[in-house]
């Protein structure tokens, strides 16, 4: 059991914050320790599990939105597909930070969320007809959102900017002072 601690950890608060996000979308629009753990996942694991954990979290939890307020835009399987390259180069951008300073590794966390943001807001201005074709277009898709939008877009990258420098030094500081459960599970078993 202790072995799968830091998982189930992890596996709740992704959960409880895709949750609080859906219930609050006005006051958390896209505060969540995804991005972290996509980030944080490439920097800390050296196998499969560096992908496959931060998959599965999103995986089991990207349908929450929908279910819990009825946000059907999640469900389109064009926007999965431009989320799933979003945490891709996030994913990349963590694995680039491998063998970095502390304080690199954070400030690249923020550079993934903005790496983020532009790529999901830059496909929407492609795709979306609610963004002229121009500069402008391209200014109110990363700044303003659609007219008549309750949130700018602002709020979305600087809610995962302030997510992602939060999740990163928890996940950064679990990971210098947590034991190694497999070997305090190993240490266990030899008794």
């Amino acid at each position: 059991m202790k072995r799968f601690l830091p998982l189930i950890m992890f596996t709740v608060l992704v959960v409880a914050f895709r949750v609080v996000g859906s219930l609050f979308p006005e006051s958390f629009p896209n505060f969540q320790p995804l991005g972290a753990l996509f980030f944080c996942g490439a920097l800390m694991a050296k196998d499969w599990r560096a992908w496959a954990a931060p998959l599965a979290a999103w995986l089991v939890t990207y349908p929450i939105p929908a279910f819990i307020a009825g946000n059907q835009a999640f469900m389109n399987p064009e926007t999965l597909i431009v989320t799933a390259l979003a945490f891709a180069a996030t994913f990349f951008l963590g694995k680039s930070m491998t063998d970095k300073g502390i304080a690199t590794t954070i400030a690249g966390s923020v550079v993934a969320a903005l790496v983020f943001h532009l790529i999901t807001n830059g496909v929407a201005w492609i795709t979306s007809p609610l963004y002229p074709k121009n500069l402008n277009g391209l200014v109110q898709s990363l700044w303003t959102g659609p007219v008549g939008s309750p949130i700018p877009s602002w709020v979305f990258l600087r809610n995962m900017a302030a997510s992602n420098l939060i999740f990163t030094a928890v996940f950064l500081s679990a990971r210098f002072t947590l034991p190694r459960f497999s070997t305090a599970f190993r240490s266990s078993e030899a008794r």
